[in-house]
Order: structure tokens, then sequence, then C-alpha cells
């Protein structure tokens, strides 16, 4: 294992701007969802909730009318423009992970990186602010390989170590995105291993030396962890009995975590059949994301709060819960199917986090458990789900450990989790960004050197 003190530089240098920037982007997808949430969402009130609840005059109908009327036009209009972007650099379609990996197998190539980075962080905001369902952490990975494929050319690092530094600042990125050094570091391991990071040890010093300066970033601009005031109580239940529920809880998920990859890749493949000449389809998704702003203004974008708001909504409806879990599915795979800059993975934990809920009101009309458990449940799903469709376990239940901060749930986080790997691989299930990664190669998207 050959590293010099260019190898550690570098590796710290990528963690401190590739956190600067990711934590960057990460504040504005923040304040922006913010906004979004005081403009319609009012005192936890929707705008449908409003017209509902209160008797409003004229003046507030047309006012509210008129809001949504240029939200529609605006909407519209970002869509368009990102539409521009990705036609311009197509190497910023999509999540982060597949191109990584194909810039770690030398089969994508960029002309001007730097470029491509500022394309991907300005796609990756307008995609989220247009209320499409993206989590930060896609376009953090692909802005923060970037990084360190710049900063490794440009300290004249040995050639063998590019790779592990461009892996390095897709972990950066994911650290800054959720606080979660170590996650970062287990999830590249996991994820980007291959031939040509093949050196465990080399892979596992870089990602971890550039995860924890971009952790510490992030946590200097987000020191409240938004988990924090999750209620987490323990079934009073034997062993033996939890064990049987955390089995039959991993079979739910796997089964779930296939339909929806399922789903997600027929969807994803079958979306350009939808395009029209005058690319309607832009009209009608900014319909449904204004419609689903009307009724739950959380359940677009970022997904920020969703998952905290999912515990307190005080609704044990299995229907009503089932209606939000629905529309979040559908609306996070069309967001996806349309190529657009963004991750999955804060999707992917928000829908975990509802079924956590799901499944906790199912056992508790049968006296199984308390609704006192839900939060236990919530963030267990959170992770479950996440593992049965990426299909990394250490990431999976490491993840919300950093996330929450809490790790008395990692015991039986990582007992269901594990079951639901097993169940999973039974299934054959495979990774979803391996699914990705197949998708854009066969699409042939893998250069941008026709453009300047």
């Amino acid at each position: 294992m050959r590293i010099t003190y260019r190898f550690y530089l570098a590796s710290i240098l990528i963690g401190i701007i590739g956190g600067f920037v990711c934590v960057l982007f990460r504040y504005i997808i923040f304040h922006a969802d913010n906004l979004r949430m005081i403009l319609f969402n009012n005192n936890n009130i929707s705008d449908f909730q409003r017209i509902i609840n209160d008797k409003i005059s004229f003046h507030t109908i047309f006012f509210i009318i008129s809001k949504y009327l240029f939200l529609f036009i605006l909407t519209v209009s970002i869509l368009n423009i990102i539409q521009r972007l990705v036609r311009r650099f197509p190497t910023t379609s999509g999540s982060g992970l597949p191109q990584t990996k194909a810039l770690l197998e030398k089969k994508m190539e960029y002309k001007s990186p730097i470029k491509n980075v500022v394309a991907k962080f300005s796609g990756g905001i307008l995609s989220i602010l247009s209320g499409l369902s993206f989590g930060r952490e896609g376009s953090s990975v692909q802005m923060g390989s970037l990084i360190g494929f710049i900063i490794g050319k440009g300290l004249k690092v040995e050639e063998e170590n590019h790779n592990y530094l461009i892996a390095a600042g897709a972990g950066a990125g994911i650290s800054a995105a959720f606080t979660a050094p170590l996650a970062s570091s287990i999830l590249i391991l996991e994820s980007l291993k291959n031939d040509n990071t093949s050196d465990l040890k080399k892979l596992t010093l870089s990602t971890l030396l550039s995860g924890l300066c971009a952790g510490i970033i992030a946590y200097l601009f987000f020191p409240f962890n938004i988990y924090s005031s999750i209620s987490i109580e323990k079934p009073e239940l034997k062993d033996y009995q939890l064990l049987i529920i955390f089995m039959i809880m991993a079979v739910f998920f796997s089964i779930l975590g296939k339909l929806f990859s399922n789903l997600f890749i027929f969807i994803k493949i079958n979306y350009r059949k939808f395009q029209t000449k005058y690319d309607r389809r832009y009209l009608y998704l900014s319909a449904f994301i204004l419609i689903i702003i009307f009724f739950y203004p959380s359940l677009v974008g970022g997904n920020q709060i969703f998952t905290i708001e999912t515990i307190e909504n005080n609704s044990h409806s299995l229907f009503s819960n089932f209606l939000i879990l629905f529309t979040l599915a559908t609306l996070t795979i069309i967001s996806n199917a349309t190529g657009f800059p963004g991750g999955l993975f804060i999707p992917l934990l928000s829908m975990g986090g509802l079924l956590g809920k799901i499944f906790c009101i199912t056992l508790a009309n049968y006296d199984i458990v308390s609704l006192s458990n839900t939060g236990y449940f919530v963030l267990i799903g959170m992770s479950v789900f996440f593992i049965s469709v990426v299909r990394t376990p250490l990431t999976g239940f490491i993840l919300i450990s950093e996330m929450t901060g809490n790790y008395d749930l990692m015991f039986p986080t990582l007992v269901v989790g594990i079951l639901t790997y097993i169940f999973t691989e039974i299934l054959k299930v495979r990774p979803l960004d391996d699914i990705l990664y197949d998708l854009m190669m066969k699409r042939r998207i893998n250069t941008d050197s026709n453009y300047s």
C-alpha cells in the first residue's frame, strides 16, 4: 500500500472543499423547503384544511387560486430549465452513485468537470425546489466525486491513487448530506469497491479522512438533529416475541422492496414513451405536484421534515397513511424517471418511516404493541426499507444511528436488516444503483466530450 503525504493532503482537502460545496447545497435546499412550508402550511395547516375548516372570504379564495396559478407556471418553467440543463450536461442526469461508479471504472469521461459540478449543483437545487421527490445525497455524491477527481489531478497525486480520491469525494458528499462520516465510508465500501479500488485499507483511509472533514463542516452548519425529537419506546414484549415481529417485519419490507424496485425500473424504462412533441408531461407533472402541495406540502421536495410529521401526525388510519405512502412513492418514481439530477436515499428513508408507522398501527390494532411505540418502528422501518432496495445492510443501520444520534436501536435494526438482506437475496432483488448503472451504460450517456 503506497501512500504519500499528497494522498493524505488530497483526502483532507477533498473533505473540506467537497464538504463546503455539499453543505452549501444542503443549506439552500433546507431553507427552500422551509420557505415552501411557510407559504403553504401555515401553523401546520395546509391550504386544503384552511378552506375546509374556516369560513374564508372571496379575497382569500382569489389569493389562493392566484398563488397556485403562479406556482404552476413557475414549476413548469423550472422543469423545462432543468431539462435544458441535463441536455447540455447529460452526465449530470439522475443520481450520483452510478456516475461515480462509471468514473471509477473509466467508462465515463469529463471534459469540463468544474462545469459539471456547477451544473449538478444548480440542477439538483432546481429539481428539489420544483417539488420533485429527490434526496440531496444524490447530487452530493457526484459533486464530491468530481471534486475528488479535480483535486487528485491538481495536486498531481500518483495515478494509482486517483480512484481512491474519487471515492473519497463521494464519501464526503454523503457525509455532508447526512452528517454521517462513518456511514459515508461504509457506503463507499459496500457500493463502490471494485478492481480499481481494491486496496481496502487505502479506500477506508481516504473515505474516513474526507468524510470526517465534511462531517465536521456539516455539523457546524446543522448542529441540531431534527430526528432527536423522536420518542423511542421499546415494546413491552418478551425477546422471542420481538424476534417473531422482526421476522415478519423483514418479510414485509423485503416483499415491498422488491415490488418498489420492479415498479421503479419499469417506469424508468418506459417513461420516454410518454414524451410528446410539446412536452405536455411537464404540465401534468406540475399539476400533480401542486395537488400534493395543496393537501400535504411536506410531501414534496427534499422530504426534510416529512418523517417527523409522520410520527407527530395523530392520524392512525391505515387508509390515510397508505394513501400518503402511495402518493410519495408515485411522486418519487416519476421524479426519478425524468432523469433530472437528484438522489433516492432520502425518499426511501421517508417511505420506510411511513411503512414502519403502518406496521406499528397494524400491530396496535391487534393489541400486540402500543401506538406509543410508533417512533421505534418508524426508525427501524427507515433503515430496513433502505436495505431492501439499496442492498447495503451495514450502511442501513449505521446511517440511521448517526442521523438520529440514537444507538439504542442499533441491535434491533441490525437483526431486522440482516434478515431483510437474506430475504431480498432469496427474492433476487438487485441493488437499485446497480440496475440504474446498467441502464445508464445501456443508454450510452457516458461522456460530455461534445460539450464545452
